[in-house]
């Protein structure tokens, strides 16, 4: 089995830093984080990569052992002045004992009252099979990832769409319908298995990951399941109460503003949010913006001032620091 690439799996270059590292590591896990994609088995397993990634890299001597062996010096028992030994005199191996690599486990002997069965394969322990006197075949390896941005409008983001992508790399142009999911968020991230870079020596093909960007909506936005609006209402709608029609991903409904609502009020519509895959729909939460007419009119004044000479008391009189 060709040893995974925890760098490609991170994003970044074999010679970053730990900090590099780590920041990458964490914006993955956030956007990865089961909670955060329920019943996501390609997220799911995609964070598992991550984790097993930041293992390895964050910790100084995995990451040494497997800059130089790969996967196989993180193996329990190897030791690598063993190995290195093996490989040198590898040209019929001279009664070799690839237990010195591993250990008593690879000798069959046992060890902490465990039976001492060992399993491995000659390619993983010196680069591949012979191909010959003094020459080895190289393993299978998987293609590198790709990865590419795709914008879409609000509205797109959460109904969900097809979009059709042109491509460009090393092997050609070629054309890509993606499904993009109902409730996609700006900077998610969705993962194409095998639709990445060739592999090599006959390995499968990378993936090809895609970021996307979402446009924003002057009154709508989006947070989880619930979809947000900001709704403008007039003075007297406010005070005195009314119906609105109000624009859902279903269509049009009947909103109804209570009379006496304040700026900023919220108000739910239970079922007129987001409807993700599988998952019941989220609700449309609208906030209440009391808006005043644009300009200066006389007639606008005096009216205004009658709602002023109906207040009681000074509204601000409890305000204190």
């Amino acid at each position: 089995m060709a040893d995974r690439d925890f760098y490609g799996v991170l994003g970044v270059s074999r010679d970053a830093s730990p900090e590099q590292i780590k920041k990458a590591y964490r914006q993955l896990a956030k956007e990865l984080h089961p909670d955060r994609n329920p019943d996501n088995k390609e997220a799911e397993e995609s964070f598992k990569d991550v984790s097993a990634a930041y293992t390895v890299l964050s910790d100084v001597e995995k990451r040494k052992l497997y800059d130089e062996f790969g996967e196989m010096g993180l193996r329990e028992g190897f030791d690598p002045e063993s190995y290195h030994a093996a490989a040198q005199g590898a040209g019929g191996f001279g009664g070799f004992d690839f237990g010195d690599i591993f250990g008593a486990a690879a000798r069959g002997q046992r060890a902490g009252g465990q039976g001492g069965h060992f399993e491995f394969n000659l390619e993983d322990l010196l680069g591949g099979a012979r191909g010959g006197r003094g020459g080895y075949v190289r393993v299978p390896q998987k293609g590198a990832d790709l990865r590419s941005e795709v914008t879409v409008d609000f509205r797109e983001a959460v109904l969900g769409c097809t979009k059709e992508l042109s491509l460009r790399s090393e092997e050609g142009d070629r054309t890509l319908k993606v499904r993009i999911p109902a409730g996609v968020r700006n900077q998610g991230k969705i993962r194409l298995r095998g639709q990445g870079g060739q592999g090599s020596q006959g390995g499968p093909r990378g993936d090809l990951v895609l970021e996307i960007k979402v446009r924003k909506h002057p009154y709508f936005s989006m947070r989880g399941k619930q979809l947000h609006v900001t709704v403008p209402v007039t003075p007297l709608e406010a005070y005195a109460g009314t119906k609105v029609n109000l624009p859902t991903p279903e269509g049009g409904v009947q909103l109804s503003i209570p009379a006496g609502s304040k700026n900023g009020s919220k108000l739910r519509l239970r079922g007129k949010g987001i409807q993700p895959k599988d998952k019941p729909r989220g609700d449309l939460i609208a906030h209440l913006e009391i808006v005043l007419p644009q300009g200066r009119d006389e007639e606008v004044e005096e009216a205004l001032k009658t709602v002023q000479d109906a207040f009681e008391t000074d509204p601000r009189a409890r305000l204190q620091f």
